[in-house]
């Protein structure tokens, strides 16, 4: 198997090296989704009464056997994406009827929307009652009380906020709302004006939300740089326009919201949610591409020449260091103004990239890696909250610590510790605080669920990986996670689990996540050859690995794939199997 591994690796690098992109950076296309690509078809109804041919014919080829539409590309049918797309294929057919959108119609099942936001959608073509959008102003101390059960740790994970009801708009400019998680203020504020603009109308409210939505743009025009959030913004002001008051700022906020909302049409004719993911997407290859460059030689990567593999490295470097933001971290998408705000997976990702690329020697600007380094640094020790942990964004508004992104900045601690990095901090106390924590999250049954990818398979397997790389191998968290992942293995060798924690078909994602951990616990197990196995079995000829949907933006949304997972992870997994006797 030694010779077959060394061949994926070899295949899988120069995969990995042709999505390199002009720029030095990483870039996977992410797939299309429902939801962002309702959202854009809702745009173009509202503004023009009609629908690209493009938008309509995604909506019929990805209607499912039973009728229904899915979330992402998992394509499971889900009740309130059936519904959006349902909504959409309606108003259509009431402007330019279409026999084929008549056929469509007539398989989709119907049903009662249980989800606020899709209502919302409805009330926007005067199919739902505006004023029943939202709970009533008098359930705010309500609101107050449950927020604060949710703080306790038993309660934590199982209250959870209406889905079927908007918070009151009152709500805004309170403690409350600065106290939501940023998305949320990001996609509460557009729904705010357009629900006091068909309800109360209320001159102050109005002009203050709309004060927020302005200022909150980002540099290229789009809200976030989410596909969803910006078209609920561009909705918004729309129906300003219509119902309140139109100037030339607004309509040129419309305007850019539109062009920066068509850079996320992918060549399916759908939307992605994410304009791209691209700061992750680097510093991920760099690890990837660091890893083969530490434990493999030239001749046996003859398809990769050593420096071509470094010149690359470097290059992805220079990108990451110039697309860090003023405050020491990353964004999830490289914009260079800082308007993005950091978040800690980029920033402890993209530290830890910096700290692997002086493997391959000398950059180009050793000085300008080792400041970035510790800028880097400083922002995730600010960063982690009082429990040890580190979350998406600030600790305590609206956020919870993560598995991944709580391991993840404990390996960048460990990697800048080992580093040859001048002047280093000690960050000791940082990291034992971590591990702490993060032998805590442990789930009685052995595993870690996550938030960001599917799910309890990458939990598992970050905390495992990291707790081993800390020094904390013999922990019996680690025997716990371990025999987990091997209870779960499909029988074809493979781990796979949609972004509930579902049991599904097998992933290369999810495989390579899981056999990368099982070869740092023990290369010997039975389950860690299974998974190489099944890595080698499924590559393609032309080296890159099949993506398949893992990648969860927000359970609501639905998920992603990016052929960039598919191929750093089994790139990571091969590496540690070439080490070992297999």
């Amino acid at each position: 198997m030694k010779e077959q591994v060394a061949s994926a690796l070899t295949r899988g690098t120069a995969a990995l090296l042709s999505q390199q992109v002009e720029g030095g950076n990483f870039e996977g296309q992410l797939s299309s989704s429902t939801f962002p690509t309702c959202a854009y078809a809702w745009i173009e109804l509202i503004r023009s009464g009609t629908l690209d041919p493009a938008l309509t014919e995604w909506f019929i080829a990805n209607q499912n056997e039973d009728g229904g539409w899915g979330l992402d590309t998992a394509n499971i049918s889900n009740t309130e994406a059936t519904l959006f797309v349902r909504l959409i294929l309606e108003q259509i057919q009431k402007q330019a009827p279409n026999p084929s959108v008549e056929e469509v119609l007539a398989s989709a099942p119907k049903s009662q929307s249980q989800l606020a936001l899709v209502k919302l959608a409805y009330a926007a073509f005067n199919e739902f009652d505006w004023t029943e959008l939202t709970l009533s102003e008098n359930a705010l101390p309500l609101i107050k009380l449950a927020r604060q059960l949710t703080k306790i740790p038993f309660l934590g994970s199982r209250l959870k906020p209406p889905r079927h009801r908007l918070p009151p708009v009152a709500l805004f400019n309170t403690p409350m709302f600065d106290a939501l998680f940023i998305a949320e203020q990001h996609t509460l504020v557009p729904v705010f004006i357009m629900i006091e603009l068909n309800t109360s109308k209320r001159p102050e409210m109005i002009a203050s939300l709309t004060a927020w939505l302005k200022s909150h743009v980002l540099s290229d025009g789009s809200w976030f740089r989410v596909n969803y959030i910006t078209a609920l913004s561009v909705l918004a002001l729309i129906e300003l326009e219509k119902k309140w008051t139109a100037d030339e700022e607004i309509s040129a906020f419309i305007e850019r919201g539109i062009d920066w909302l068509r850079t996320t049409r992918n060549p399916d004719g759908g939307c992605r949610e994410a304009l791209n993911l691209n700061v992750w997407d680097t510093a991920l290859s760099i690890i990837a591409l660091t890893e083969v460059y530490a434990t493999h030689n030239e001749s046996e990567l003859q398809a990769v020449p050593t420096n071509e593999l470094t010149d690359n490295v470097k290059r992805a470097a220079q990108w990451l260091i110039k697309h860090q933001n003023d405050n020491g971290g990353w964004s999830f998408s490289g914009l260079e103004d800082n308007t993005l705000p950091s978040d800690a997976d980029d920033t402890a990702l993209g530290t830890l990239a910096l700290i692997r690329s002086l493997f391959m020697g000398a950059p180009v600007d050793r000085e300008a890696l080792d400041q970035a380094v510790h800028r880097g640094i400083a922002w995730l020790k600010t960063q982690q909250s009082p429990d040890g942990s580190w979350s998406t964004y600030q600790p305590g508004q609206g956020d919870v610590g993560c598995v991944s992104i709580t391991a993840h900045a404990i390996e960048a601690l460990l990697a800048f510790n080992q580093s040859d990095v001048p002047d280093k901090p000690d960050v000791q106390s940082e990291i034992n605080r971590g591990i702490q924590w993060l032998r805590r999250q442990i789930h009685r049954d052995g595993y870690w669920r996550d938030l960001w990818l599917a799910k309890d398979t990458y939990g598992t397997a970050c905390a495992i990986i990291v707790l081993i790389k800390a020094g904390q191998k013999s922990a019996p968290e680690v025997q716990r996670g371990v025999e987990w992942l091997e209870r779960t293995q499909n029988a074809d060798g493979g781990w796979g689990e949609d972004m509930f924690g579902n049991p599904t078909e097998s992933t290369v994602e999810q495989t390579a996540w899981s056999t990368y951990a099982l070869l740092l616990a023990n290369p010997d197990k039975h389950a860690a050859k299974k998974g190489t196995a099944f890595l080698l079995q499924h590559q393609r000829e032309d080296g890159s690995w099949p993506e398949q949907c893992v990648g969860i933006y927000w359970e609501i949304i639905g998920g992603y794939a990016d052929p960039i997972y598919a191929s750093v992870f089994p790139i990571l997994a091969l590496c540690q199997a070439s080490q070992t006797n297999l």
